[in-house]
């Protein structure tokens, strides 16, 4: 959120036009989008993990726009944008992680994860947080991860054999690095700038990669089909891909994989900006169909049964 808002101040300073964010999980924000399609409210679709904003493409919720700055970006970007019809631009690149309170951990004689098979350990029970895929572009790419990881059968098999362990599966993607930070669950999973911005605040958090492989996904930006300030928006949009604004998370906690390819990236974020991933494709994941199956499929096995608990 600070990131987003040091990005509305600064564009409002420069331009002199007024910039209204609402922020919402990545999955209310493509439902918000997709109900008010006949009578759009918002104007730009601004962040967040890049597979629902792929999934509203081809529903015609988001306009086409080809950005004169889309030559400034990095080659893993200007795919992306391209494969996504012009639709939607990939403006960021983040990993997924384990984020560790290594006091909770000593205390409990815990060994620190490592692995995903790591997290499955009795000894972890209701210690661990993740999201949820239904409501989280976070929690969704964990679940992808999992699947491109395992298949979709050993992915639920894999989160039957985690649940135990699991106290909640929070509703945005973001609540895994405070969680961890106060000490209230001993290991989050979410992506790691997450953790890397309590570390930052100062707390001890520790940070590690799967080491059966892990999932990326990008940021995504769109401009909404039918937005009320067209001109402006198309204005926004060029601005948020050039140099300087893609450095502004720079000055906040936020800390991310930048798009545009001159833009520097802080040590801190840039400890990930390499981490071997696994092929997670984000067309596959966005598709409708696969999209739904999955979700449903989770909310039956394991969404539902947490919810007894």
């Amino acid at each position: 959120a600070d990131a987003c808002e040091l990005a509305a101040k600064t564009y409002s300073r420069e331009t002199g036009v007024d910039v209204a964010i609402t922020r919402k999980p990545t999955g209310e924000a493509y439902a918000q989008v997709r109900a008010a399609r006949d009578n759009p409210r918002a104007d730009v679709w601004y962040g967040g993990t890049i597979a629902p904003l792929l999934q509203a493409a081809p529903e015609g919720l988001l306009e086409v726009y080809r950005s004169p700055r889309l030559a400034d970006l990095a080659p893993w970007a200007r795919e992306a944008t391209e494969r996504s019809g012009f639709r939607v631009a990939a403006i960021y690149r983040i990993v997924i992680g384990f984020g560790m309170n290594p006091a909770l951990l000593s205390k409990q004689r815990v060994e620190a994860p490592r692995c995903w098979s790591d997290l499955t350990a009795a000894a972890l029970s209701n210690d661990v947080e993740l999201s949820n895929p239904v409501t989280s572009g976070t929690g969704y790419t964990i679940l992808a991860t999992l699947v491109t990881l395992y298949g979709e059968d050993g992915a639920f098999d894999y989160l039957r054999r985690l649940a135990p362990n699991v106290v909640r599966y929070t509703q945005s993607g973001t609540a895994q690095g405070p969680s961890v930070a106060r000490g209230e669950v001993a290991v989050g999973v979410s992506f790691v700038h997450e953790f890397v911005t309590q570390q930052l605040a100062g707390f001890a958090v520790d940070i590690a990669i799967p080491c059966e492989g892990t999932g990326a996904a990008l940021g995504g930006m769109a401009i909404v089909a039918g937005a009320p300030h067209p001109r402006e928006a198309r204005l926004f949009y060029d601005w948020a891909l050039g140099r300087d604004a893609q450095e502004l998370a720079n000055h906040t906690r936020n800390l991310i994989v930048p798009a545009n390819s001159s833009a520097t990236v802080r040590p801190e974020a840039a400890r990930f900006a390499n981490v071997p991933t696994l092929d997670v494709d984000p067309m596959r994941f966005s598709q409708p169909e696969l999209r739904k199956r999955l979700l449903a499929r989770w909310q039956r096995e394991i969404g539902d049964a947490a919810a007894k608990r």
